[in-house]
């Protein structure tokens, strides 16, 4: 059997090395791929969280300038309040400007209520009015000096007769849109 054995040594060198091989070589070195792997995919992911870090720093310079620049555009709009109180400063201030211009209100209406974001509401108003030449352009400057913004979308001028005097009574039609937050804001 001695003899046998160092007859078939080579073979018996060559299955020990394959045994090596296959239970011992190969499982580590399939280990370091796998290692070598993960690596790449945590570089991966750290790459992908410090863009992110840089990004979220853009992010919170964008919202700090958004917040000063709410800031700013409070005076230009009205206040946050409920719709029944909004409706009653907006349409005070409208019939204000109104009879400083010595112009006769007829009717005064809401026509549309818009949310534009989640802080902002746009408003259209129509007002018809009555008065001489004068009282439009004085109600015109009144509503483009207004504050809080208060901006002409439409108008329409109507007379039963068109002359220099001064007395010709025309019925005159104002879409106005203004905004309002829609949320408070601390100043």
């Amino acid at each position: 059997m001695k003899n046998e054995l160092i007859k078939y040594k080579h073979y018996l060198l060559i299955l020990g090395a394959l045994l090596v091989t296959s239970f011992v070589f190969e499982p580590l070195w399939q280990s370091v791929l796998d290692l070598q792997k993960q690596t790449q995919l945590k570089q991966a992911r750290a790459d992908k969280v410090s863009s992110l870090v840089s990004v979220e720093e853009q992010i919170e310079k964008q919202a700090g300038l958004m917040s000063i620049r709410t800031l700013k555009l409070q005076p230009y709009l009205f206040p946050a309040s409920s719709e029944a109180e909004f409706k009653l400063l907006a349409q005070g201030k409208i019939e204000s400007v109104l009879s400083d211009a010595s112009c006769r209100p007829d009717r005064i209406g809401w026509l549309s209520r818009t949310k534009v974001d989640d802080s902002l509401i746009r408003w259209t108003l129509e007002a018809r009015y009555r008065g001489n030449a004068s009282c439009a352009l004085k109600a015109t400057r009144g509503f483009e000096s207004m504050t809080p913004v208060v901006k002409i979308a439409s108008y329409s001028y109507g007379g039963s007769e068109v002359s220099g005097k001064k007395n010709n009574s025309m019925v005159i039609l104002v879409n106005l849109v203004m905004w309002q937050n829609a949320q408070q804001v601390d100043l």
